[in-house]
């Protein structure tokens, strides 16, 4: 009796005003000025507890675990990572706003947080992208941007930019899409057996004229004569504007438009403008535009996923930026898989077209920054390209287009590179297209 008496007058003397039993906050208890209790190591299976012993008795303080929304503490690196919106809606990807500079590392990876500490894991290798920025940064031109990606999957391995008036330059549609366009005709006519790469079209003309005089062929008139593969790489205006009058419709070529991405959701995980063609149904509008000279707008990351759909075999991946997105406690609520948007032809016309644009980078427009003295490290290493120059207007200025896979064999990079009123060679696209190719190939 006296020993239960003691424990009632106990529990009395402690109540719940005690330092025993004021823990619902924390792991352990404060220290107490009885000494003769003190907490004492135990394992518990049923639920969270803190052990005290007495010379009488045991008793158990359970511990509740609050659920708290971690914030990262100042001066941690966790403070320091990029923040970004983040929308997540169930069955489709994550959408970000606005585009990170991608210069926070998480564990090794490119990262940046939500505004709901959600961990958003990046598709950036952090080497290739810091080589990206320094080309950018070192270019000598008020515009550029520069895209990598992996043809197979449609991973976005690095971008790049920069602008004094338009934000998200990689993403931005406004670019004349110049002869990139001349891939679009020449895959509509190999895919509808019109031509071969070794098919000799007659012209008139320079190389890059094209105007009332030499539009329509002339036998008489026409005397000059080059491959479809040769002039592809010399990105010869006269012999597409022969090609499409004589073997494409106006209705054939927007259809290839709109199957190579053109006015099309590409479904980035980022604000990304779709890219727009208009189709003359005039003889001379269509002569033009499939040479490169019409109403066709387009972006470095469209420009950068068509590049990688020819190099992957005719299939056009969906261009994407997220890997994987945690939530705060660590849980997995989004992990990206590789997806195709569509078929751009023919497994067969995809790697004609691939290897004919070799040409561009032997014989071709970029056949100087390829030559075998300025490219020592890409001996032997086959490179598809394909350029493009024409002014444009938003921004203004003489747009440079490059895009290139390497190697022909099997591609592992694609690059998009843009730059508007570039200043020496080596602020040239074909240049700062190279050397990603390179950085990534080799190291």
């Amino acid at each position: 009796m006296f020993r239960l008496v003691s424990a009632l007058l106990l529990l009395f003397i402690c109540g719940t005003d005690s330092a025993w039993a004021k823990t619902p906050d924390r792991k352990y208890p404060q220290k107490t000025t009885k000494k003769v209790y003190k907490p004492v190591k135990y394992k518990s299976t049923k639920y969270k507890s803190v052990k005290y012993k007495s010379t009488k008795r045991v008793y158990f303080v359970p511990t509740p675990r609050p659920v708290v929304r971690p914030e990262p503490a100042p001066n941690t690196p966790l403070a320091q990572m990029e923040r970004v919106g983040l929308q997540m809606n169930r069955g489709v990807a994550p959408l970000i706003s606005p585009l990170p500079q991608f210069s926070s590392r998480l564990g090794g990876q490119v990262a940046s947080l939500s505004r709901q500490n959600d961990f958003i894991f990046y598709s950036i290798d952090p080497a290739l992208q810091r080589r990206a920025q320094e080309l950018i940064d070192r270019a000598s031109a008020p515009h550029a941007a520069i895209v990598a990606m992996e043809p197979t999957s449609g991973r976005i391995l690095a971008i790049a930019e920069k602008s004094p008036m338009i934000s998200n330059l990689a993403m931005h549609a406004g670019f004349p899409a110049a002869s990139l366009f001349k891939l679009v005709t020449t895959a509509a006519a190999l895919e509808n057996g019109a031509i071969q790469p070794s098919s000799l079209i007659a012209f008139r003309g320079g190389t890059y004229t094209l105007n009332q005089w030499n539009f329509l062929p002339d036998a008489r008139k026409d005397h000059q004569i080059m491959s479809v593969a040769e002039a592809l790489g010399k990105s010869c205006n006269p012999v597409f504007a022969r090609i499409a009058l004589k073997h494409l419709s106006p209705k054939t070529l927007r259809f290839y438009a709109q199957t190579f991405g053109f006015d099309t959701d590409l479904g980035l995980e980022a604000p990304l403008s779709s890219s727009h063609a208009v189709i003359p149904e005039d003889s001379y509008g269509l002569s033009r535009t499939a040479a490169g000279f019409g109403d066709v707008r387009i972006s470095p990351v469209h420009a950068a996923a068509i590049m990688s759909g020819i190099a992957n075999h005719g299939m056009l991946p969906k261009p994407r930026l997220v890997e994987r997105v945690l939530n705060s406690r660590g849980d997995l609520v989004y992990q990206a898989r590789t997806e195709i948007v569509r078929h751009l032809t023919r497994t067969e016309t995809a790697n004609t077209l691939l290897n004919m644009m070799e040409n561009t980078t032997t014989l071709g427009t970029s056949r100087r920054e390829f030559s075998r003295k300025s490219a020592l490290s890409l001996a032997g290493i086959k490179v598809a390209a394909k350029t493009g120059t024409l002014k444009g207007t938003n921004p203004p200025g003489l747009n440079n287009w490059f895009i290139a896979a390497a190697p022909i064999q099997n591609p592992r990079i694609a690059v998009s590179v843009i730059v508007v009123d570039p200043r020496g060679l080596s602020s040239k696209a074909s240049y700062l297209g190279r050397e990603m190719i390179e950085k990534y190939l080799k190291g």
